[in-house]
């Protein structure tokens, strides 16, 4: 009977964890330009070779503004991030940790 009590526990636990494993992970991208915002936003997952994303912005991160970011679900915690500014300029940071609240920095 303990064996069987211990057996469910132990499945209650990984059902539970489970669901948080696979939660989306985030990132935030600070503008620290001055003049131009940031108007476009992608992502890959790092060293993978695969296309850029791009991310959904719903208004430009104006100059000293922030924004936080979600990317889907996945086994992956390091992403390449490429910002492009009014101005059109680009920007790309490697391997930003998304498990762990990432940050990218616009200059």
């Amino acid at each position: 009977m303990m064996l069987r009590s211990i057996v469910s526990a132990l499945v209650l636990t990984t059902a539970v964890a489970a669901p948080a494993m696979a939660a989306d992970r985030g990132f935030t991208v600070s503008n620290t330009n001055g003049k131009a915002a940031i108007v476009k936003l992608w992502y890959a997952q790092s060293g993978s070779g695969k296309a850029f994303q791009e991310m959904d912005l719903k208004y430009p991160i104006g100059p000293s503004s922030r924004s936080s970011f979600t990317v889907p679900a996945s086994d992956y915690c390091l992403y390449d991030v490429r910002i492009k500014f009014s101005d059109g300029t680009e920007q790309e940071t490697n391997n930003v940790n998304v498990c762990r609240g990432g940050s990218v920095t616009g200059t």
